[in-house]
């Protein structure tokens, strides 16, 4: 003979208590941690603005701001990553063209000026 047990009426879930709501799960993912990603363009076309500038113009404020500006564009701004890498990109060689500009073409145009000042 086998055992079988008795059949026990379908139970309720249990009801909350009075004032407070059932905890009801969502769909919701917040998808990660941090601040969303921005469609801005902003800081990395103000980043190739001044990479541009500090090729045409050789001042070091440039070409430090401009890889200051494409850097934080680049990843704050993933709409706008060729124009941030673009910047960034311009204002390394910006700042390789001010340390060849101020140090090598500035000190010759001195030099050929006294030289033909002078008679040499």
């Amino acid at each position: 003979m086998t055992y079988m047990p008795p059949e026990q009426p379908a139970q309720q879930p249990a009801q909350p208590a009075a004032g407070y709501q059932a905890y009801q799960p969502t769909d919701q993912s917040y998808g990660g941690y941090g601040a969303p990603a921005s469609t801005s363009k902003t800081l990395s076309l103000w980043g190739l603005i001044l990479g541009i500038s500090s090729i045409i113009l050789p001042l070091f404020l440039n070409a430090i701001a401009g890889a200051v500006l494409s850097g934080i564009g680049l990843a704050k701004e993933p709409a706008a990553k060729t124009m941030a890498i673009w910047g960034l990109v311009l204002s390394i060689l910006g700042f390789i063209w001010n340390i060849v500009f101020w140090t090598i073409v500035v000190p010759i145009i001195i030099i050929a000026a006294f030289a033909s000042s002078y008679g040499y």
